[in-house]
């Protein structure tokens, strides 16, 4: 009997016709539902009850629509993070959940350090003058001994640092977890606390995951104890920063600038304070989406299925 899942990822549809054969030699039959940016908890709840399995993106995988999959056996993750999911339910009901870890880390280091370029030259205000008839010559910032501050040093975080070595900077890392000394010694950083490195960074970038301890992780008390000239890059999850901390920050001058590729509330509201700060780059949760690392991705989310499926 062939078993069915739901396909509610925006990102797996746009590429599903590649692997229709597969699923149908392996006789899965599949519905799709989608919805840009993310399938709702209300949408899911009154469809999640006919599959086996469910392909989802950031879509609100929550406890009640969990309480509602009577079949389901497994869920595939397009992408790493698992925060729209509820674990510790779906463990309960013993539906297991597939990822694909480490998939983006070069993708990920590659647009935060554009962001950083981009801030510390100046490089999208003289752009904008250029094309204007304006001919100006703007003095930026040498990384050259500079203090880089990572917080999360997991795969993105490694990659980041590995990728930043070229620019010889004296480089601080923090994580909630114990890093292992192999990995230090191997990137040549300092392990520091949290506020040690948000003292002492010119430039801090944030590559954690969202849970309960990452949730507002930067917040008020946390810009005071930057200086006035650091730059803050957030290319983790959007709550892991308060963006109306963030906000007064880049108001008040408390920090120089910010590169911000993830918000609290996706997509953000055109009326975003936000975006009146002329001291911002921004892009669109969009740091994980290079051709190469996307494809490896829908490959692994199949693939993930179908294991997951053969094994109940």
């Amino acid at each position: 009997m062939n078993k069915k899942i739901l396909i509610s990822s925006y990102h797996m549809f746009q590429e599903l016709k590649k692997y229709t054969a597969l699923l149908k030699k392996k006789k899965i039959d599949y519905d799709t539902f989608i919805r840009n940016p993310v399938v709702k908890e209300k949408d899911l709840i009154n469809i999640i009850h006919k599959y086996d399995g469910l392909i989802c993106s950031d879509d609100e995988v929550t406890k009640n629509v969990l309480k509602k999959a009577a079949k389901l056996k497994v869920i595939s993750k397009w992408g790493t993070g698992i925060d729209s999911i509820d674990k510790v339910f779906a463990a309960k009901k013993k539906i297991k959940i597939f990822n694909s870890p480490n998939a983006f880390s070069k993708s990920v280091s590659q647009l935060a350090w554009g962001m950083i370029i981009n801030l510390s030259r100046d490089m999208y205000s003289i752009h904008k003058d250029i094309i204007n008839g304006r001919w100006t010559k703007k003095s930026g910032k040498l990384f050259y001994k500079k203090n880089l501050g990572v917080i999360g040093l997991g795969c993105v975080g490694q990659e980041f640092i590995k990728n930043g070595k070229g620019f010889e900077m004296n480089i601080l890392g923090n994580d909630i977890k114990k890093v292992d000394n192999n990995i230090i010694k191997k990137l040549g950083i300092k392990i520091v606390k949290k506020e040690y490195l948000l003292k002492k960074s010119d430039i801090i970038v944030l590559c954690v995951d969202l849970n309960k301890s990452s949730y507002h992780l930067i917040n008020s008390k946390e810009f005071k104890l930057m200086k006035k000239t650091a730059i803050l890059i957030n290319v983790s999850r959007g709550p892991v920063v308060s963006e109306k901390a963030l906000i007064n920050a880049l108001k008040s001058k408390k920090i120089e600038g910010a590169g911000i590729d993830v918000f609290e509330n996706e997509p953000p509201k055109k009326k975003n304070l936000l975006f009146k700060q002329k001291n911002c780059i921004f892009s669109s949760h969009n740091a994980f989406n290079t051709y190469e690392e996307v494809s490896n991705v829908h490959r692994n989310t199949i693939f993930n299925m179908i294991k997951g499926l053969k094994s109940n």
